[in-house]
Parts: C-alpha cells; sequence; structure tokens
C-alpha cells in the first residue's frame, strides 16, 4: 500500500502543528470525545491490526475538519503562511475517488457527487494513486495550484467496488447528507476487515446506512 503520509510538504507540516495542539491542553478532552465519537460510528481497529494505523490518522483528521478544531487552532498560529495553508483543511471536500491520469495530470473523481479536481503537481502521495484499483475515501483540499489529498485516507478494495456502487446509488436515492454516507463506508470497511470469509454484499450494503451523523455516537 502507498505511503498515507506522503502530502505535500507544506500541507504536511501545517497539519502535524494542528495534530500537535489538538492533542494537547486545552484541545486535548475536546479532541477526544470527537476522537471516541468517530470511533462509534465508523468503528476501530486493534493495535496490531493492518488497518489500524490509517483508521487512526481518519480519526484525527475528523477531529480537525469536522469538529472544528482547525478552525478554532488556525488564528493561534504565529506564521501567517502557516495560517494560509491551513485554512484549507476548514471545508476540504469528502468523498470517495478513483485517480486517473488525464494527459498530463492526475485526476480524482468522485464517486459520489460527481466532481473531478486536479491533483497539484508537488502531491505525489495523490499521483501514486492512479496505480491502485481500490477506491480512496478522502478529503481532498486546495493546495499550491491543484488539491491535495489529507492523511486519512481509508481504501476500499477492488473487489467491494461494486457493492461500494450499489450502496451510493441507494444513499443518492434516500438523498443521504455526504458525512452520513462516508460514515457509512467507513463502517462497512470495518465489517469488511473484522470478519473472514465475508461477502462484499454483507459488509456493504444499504442497510447499513447510518440514519443520522450520531448513529451510534
Amino acid at each position: 500500500m502507498v505511503d498515507n503520509t506522503a502530502v505535500t510538504p507544506t500541507l504536511r507540516a501545517v497539519y502535524e502543528e494542528l495534530i500537535e495542539r489538538a492533542s494537547r491542553p486545552p484541545y486535548d478532552r475536546l479532541s477526544n470525545h470527537h476522537r471516541q465519537r468517530f470511533v462509534a460510528r465508523c468503528g476501530a481497529f486493534a493495535g496490531d491490526h493492518p488497518g489500524a494505523e490509517s483508521r487512526d490518522a481518519a480519526s484525527w483528521e475528523d477531529v480537525l475538519v469536522r469538529g472544528g478544531l482547525a478552525r478554532i487552532i488556525i488564528p493561534e498560529l504565529d506564521d501567517p503562511s502557516e495560517r494560509d495553508a491551513a485554512a484549507a483543511l476548514i471545508t476540504p471536500h469528502r468523498g470517495v475517488y478513483e485517480f486517473r491520469r488525464v494527459g498530463s495530470d492526475t485526476v480524482a473523481t468522485d464517486e459520489w457527487s460527481g466532481a473531478a479536481f486536479v491533483i497539484t503537481p508537488s502531491d505525489d502521495f495523490a499521483r501514486s494513486l492512479v496505480e491502485l484499483d481500490s477506491l480512496c475515501q478522502a478529503r481532498l483540499a486546495p493546495d499550491d495550484g491543484g488539491c491535495a489529498v489529507l492523511p486519512g485516507t481509508v481504501y476500499h478494495s477492488a473487489e467491494v467496488r461494486s457493492a461500494v456502487s450499489e450502496v451510493l446509488k441507494v444513499a443518492h436515492e434516500r438523498c443521504c447528507p455526504t458525512d452520513i454516507v462516508m460514515d457509512s463506508l467507513l463502517k462497512m470497511e470495518h465489517v469488511w476487515h473484522s470478519h473472514s470469509r465475508v461477502k462484499p454484499r454483507y459488509a456493504y450494503r444499504a442497510d447499513r446506512l447510518l440514519t443520522t451523523a450520531s448513529d451510534n455516537g
């Protein structure tokens, strides 16, 4: 699997600064609260599970973005350039992406919204995703003439793609909000990787769609 940490250098530096600040007082209790809610909605893996690191990264990403810690902490950054870079983390685009080459560009197409985004040339991580057959559930943020992938990427393997498409179709019919759909897919991915010999349509099915963002959390 490709390296989840290799987003653009500028964005990575400010992202890590925000995580460091969010993990200590006075924000640590609020961060832990949001992480616990994320785990309740989306599931978590034991520390020795192959998916534990990416799921943990996804929970921290959720703390900064949906939990609002990025918006709260950004004004405290001393460097104006860091504040400008960090502002991209306030409203990134959350989706399920397929990455492909279009001419000299790398383009990420969101299977949920249909939106397409050109990836910034400095995001080597995102450009490497073209080589995968998996769908990549992630948030994209504007950065340096394009978009960059945030570190909380989770992968839906090639064998579950058709099941994911069916879930997205039903979610559209129900007019489900994006966060509910994305949380539901993370929960389904957790089921898929938590049980042996499970068929894709057992783990990924419409009756596992959450009804509210607070379901199980």
